[in-house]
């Protein structure tokens, strides 16, 4: 079995590439192991591209559910606005009605009752 010099020396050279090819692929993983920093910085590219995905995911799940509750809730929220009677605006409206001199004589006298009913309540507990 002889064989053609040049044909071993090619089979050679091409086994010597091929092996290089598989040693540059080997260091390039080995380096991208020991480079923590990249990596780290990979695995954060792939866990925010998923949770972009999944948040996407809940808003396209979430629009129409949403419109589907307010559709239901708008007519009992008008039910409760209607039952409700007055509002807070409508009652400050209705307070800024009342005439000051009434409004702090009111206020006067539930101050002077509370007055007297402390201090009376203060004389029953003295021995």
């Amino acid at each position: 079995m002889s064989t053609d010099p040049e044909e071993s020396i090619a089979a050679a050279r091409a086994q010597v590439e091929q092996t290089r090819e598989e040693l540059g692929e080997t260091v390039e993983a080995l380096a991208y192991k020991a480079d923590v920093k990249s990596r780290a910085h990979d695995k954060a590219d792939e866990v925010k591209a998923k949770a972009e995905t999944a948040a996407e995911q809940l808003r396209a799940k979430a629009g129409p559910t949403a419109e589907q509750v307010r559709a239901k809730v708008a007519p009992a929220a008008e039910q409760v606005k209607a039952k409700a009677g007055p509002t807070a605006v409508q009652v400050r409206e209705r307070a800024q009605e009342i005439p000051r001199p009434m409004l702090v004589g009111t206020v006067g006298a539930a101050v002077l009752l509370a007055a007297l009913v402390i201090r009376q309540v203060r004389s029953r507990r003295r021995p």
